[in-house]
């Protein structure tokens, strides 16, 4: 609650709006930038196709290629080979690994 109220003090400090204020009515930079981060991200939908789903979070050199039972995320085999082997986690959600599927 003390950073609650302190956030509330340096805003209303800077811009004589309240947090409820700057919440309920951002500004043009803020939904510029919100809007061009879902062009972004639709951009990268529309750019994953047949060509197997994109590249590998981890190394980011390979296709995708292995799929982690039971999260379901998928990075190349080598990657999700070693990250059995070693971590035995997921790195997107730290769930337990506990089979490789290969999917393409």
């Amino acid at each position: 609650m003390a950073l609650l109220e302190q956030t509330e003090r340096q805003w209303s400090a800077g811009s004589g709006a309240t947090v409820q204020q700057h919440l309920a009515f951002p500004s043009a930079a803020a939904s510029a930038s919100v809007s061009a981060a879902a062009e972004d991200e639709a951009e990268a939908e529309a750019g994953k196709g047949a060509a197997g789903g994109g590249c590998c979070c981890v190394c980011m050199a390979r296709a995708k290629g292995a799929a982690f039972i039971p999260c379901g995320h998928t990075f190349c085999r080598t990657c999700a080979r070693e990250l059995l082997a070693g971590r035995g986690r997921c790195p997107l959600c730290n769930a337990a690994i506990l089979d490789v599927l290969d999917i393409f």
